[in-house]
């Protein structure tokens, strides 16, 4: 019998998309999830926003995070309960405008 991760284990297995305010981008960080074309129930997928994102990225790599570059948007890896406070209040000390936010809120579904 294998044994459950622990709760240290499952959180540090957590990430949080990070995105520019483009909602081109949004769009194609949303594509690459692979939701279907035909999708009709409620849909979202909270991540951050940030208006200065090529410095939110330098920021939280130069702060130890770990960030998965993708085509479009990164994935920062949260270590534990509260990173994702940590990461919001370093943006907001370094004065980059940040949402944490379902960043699927534009998107049709029909």
């Amino acid at each position: 019998m294998r044994a459950l991760p622990t709760e240290k284990a499952v959180i540090g297995m957590c990430k949080i998309a990070l995105l520019p305010e483009s909602l081109h981008e949004r769009v194609e960080y949303l594509d690459g999830l692979g939701v279907p074309d035909k999708y009709m129930e409620d849909y979202s997928v909270l991540g951050i926003i940030v208006d200065r994102y090529h410095e939110s990225l330098a920021l939280l790599l130069d702060s130890g995070y770990t960030i998965d570059k993708l085509a479009a948007g990164s994935m920062i890896s949260l270590e534990d309960h509260s990173s994702l406070g940590k990461i919001l209040e370093l943006l907001d000390d370094n004065r980059i405008r940040c949402d944490y936010k379902d960043i699927a809120d534009t998107y049709y579904q029909a």
